[in-house]
């Protein structure tokens, strides 16, 4: 069975990652309806070197996007073993966000938010180490400065510092050292760009360009009637797995439940951002990373094993119908 065998932390299970990526990301990678990148006048900094290397293959823009998924999909499992999320060692995580992010192909295609949804990643597990740390400021200042980086990628992901001070909060890092190491942290990035774009004499530039890529707005998605109850049905999932795991937190270590109370912060951080006139779809892998662990947990307590393997052959055949009808 596919649920037992992806659940059994085997190298077979691990091989079949790519394997699941490939088949699950096919559609988006032969998909010419849709464009390669997304319509930008304005691309930040590093965002416009990725432009100029894609260009205009839909194909190579969709690969690059799909390792990136890969690195993701790693990315979770690697933190939810590391901090023991589960109650065993396993790949499942990975293995649903990919489904999570695989519904819409506009997802799947090459963003902005895909360069910077890895470095989010790993300015949290930065933050985690901080715990018990107690000179917490300079991890503090990493996680603040990896998520400034990736902002010169997707503008707007400079406002998910938000979480990062709501983590500090969380694991008790937040001093006022710490806080004006990641405010310091949060300038970093823009100040050496500036200081780059001065010496060019395009600092002007610099500035107008980043001022109205943190304010302007996006384009909403149209949803269809088959978009709406596939959202429906993705957030009752998870909303059910949050309160599994509101049920099971007494029962679990107390950073075990630091962790899961930041990924539910996550995903109601980009629920309340999607519903702004300034997000839109490409909240989904960020989103993804909190509900692939809440859902990952919510499959895991199941008693028996015909409901998992049912419940996760209907969220792939759900995401797979979702790639032709949305």
């Amino acid at each position: 069975m596919l649920f037992r065998t992806i659940n059994s932390n085997s190298i077979i299970s691990y091989a079949l990652l790519p394997v699941f990526l490939i088949g699950i990301w096919a559609n988006a990678l032969f998909d010419v309806s849709t464009p390669a990148l997304p319509s930008d006048e304005t691309a930040m900094p590093l965002w416009n070197l990725i432009e100029k290397l894609v260009k205009n293959s839909s194909f190579f823009a969709s690969t690059i996007s799909m390792l990136l998924a890969a690195i993701m999909a790693f990315g979770v499992n690697r933190i939810v073993n590391r901090y023991s999320l589960m109650s065993t060692q396993t790949p499942l995580p990975g293995f649903v966000y990919l489904v999570l992010i695989s519904g819409f192909i506009s997802i799947q295609k090459l963003h902005p938010v895909w360069f910077f949804t890895p470095l989010f990643l790993l300015a949290l597990e930065r933050l985690f180490l901080a715990t018990g740390n107690r000179k917490p400021m300079a991890l503090c200042f990493e996680a603040a400065f990896w998520l400034s980086v990736g902002s010169l990628f997707y503008a707007k992901g400079i406002y998910f510092i938000v979480l990062i001070w709501i983590t500090m909060v969380i694991l008790r890092s937040l001093t006022g050292r710490s806080a004006v190491a990641s405010i310091l942290g949060l300038i970093l990035p823009y100040l050496l760009s500036f200081g780059v774009f001065f010496w060019q004499d395009k600092h002007l530039w610099f500035l107008n360009l980043t001022t109205e890529n943190f304010f302007s707005g996006v384009a909403f998605f149209e949803h269809n009637l088959f978009s709406k109850i596939y959202n429906g049905l993705a957030y009752f999932l998870i909303l059910l797995s949050i309160l599994m795991v509101f049920r099971i937190m007494p029962s679990l270590k107390i950073n075990s439940r630091k962790h899961y109370r930041i990924f539910i912060w996550l995903i109601v951080c980009c629920t309340i951002a999607g519903l702004t006139p300034y997000f839109s779809l490409e909240v989904g892998p960020l989103l993804a990373i909190g509900a692939s662990i809440m859902t990952s947990r919510f499959l895991l307590t199941m008693k028996k094993s015909l409901i998992q393997e049912l419940t996760f052959y209907l969220l792939i055949i759900i995401t797979f119908t979702a790639q032709f009808l949305i």
